[in-house]
């Protein structure tokens, strides 16, 4: 009776390891592209007629429009895949040095710019991205659509830094890289992983 009760212990821890090991693996084969945001359509879920109609309107046009990332940033997936871990070089299938090209035949053409520290950014979905003279990415973003600064804190902490300019998120000082966030008006413009600020 003992060894069957071991058994199943054994067959239980081995099941959890196992899949463990299937999320961490499809986390890192999958290039980072975890869909954050939480209000996507379920695959049982049929698309309505004007939906299909838009679709297949879209699929007759010469140049396809992309798929612009969603990211909620108010969940733990975000806190862990960007403000807690290192992607300095790259984030959602964006890297730096990535051409304009490239990226917008991705993600489709900039909805728009935004206010990114001392500069302007093209925004796709909720990624935006600054571009050198190059048409390179220099800078990648996470642009969050209407979320407050005081939402953003209640939900990942105080801030290392707080000032008129943004927020910064430093810590650990034990790594290379900082949170650096833009505000305006009370909301968060651009969420940067970059180089560890100097304290």
């Amino acid at each position: 009776m003992k060894q069957i009760f071991s058994g199943m212990i054994l067959v239980l821890l081995l099941l959890i390891v196992g899949v463990f090991g299937f999320i961490v693996y499809q986390f890192i084969a999958g290039d980072n592209r975890i869909e954050f945001s939480s209000n996507q359509q379920t695959a049982d879920k049929e698309p309505s007629s004007e939906e299909s109609h838009d679709k297949e309107s879209s699929d007759d046009s010469e140049e396809p429009e992309g798929d612009p990332p969603r990211i909620d940033v108010q969940t733990t997936q975000f806190s862990q895949g960007f403000m807690n871990s290192d992607v300095r070089s790259g984030f959602y299938g964006v890297g730096i040095g990535l051409s304009r090209d490239v990226i917008e035949k991705k993600f489709g053409k900039s909805d728009g710019r935004i206010e990114a520290g001392q500069s302007q950014a093209e925004k796709y979905g909720n990624v935006a991205v600054k571009y050198n003279s190059k048409d390179k990415a220099e800078h990648i973003y996470v642009a969050p659509t209407n979320v407050t600064v005081e939402a953003f804190k209640s939900v990942h902490g105080t801030p290392t830094i707080e000032n008129s300019d943004g927020l910064v998120y430093d810590d650990n000082p034990n790594n290379s890289f900082s949170i650096l966030i833009t505000t305006k008006n009370g909301k968060i413009t651009a969420i940067e992983n970059a180089d560890q600020i100097q304290r």
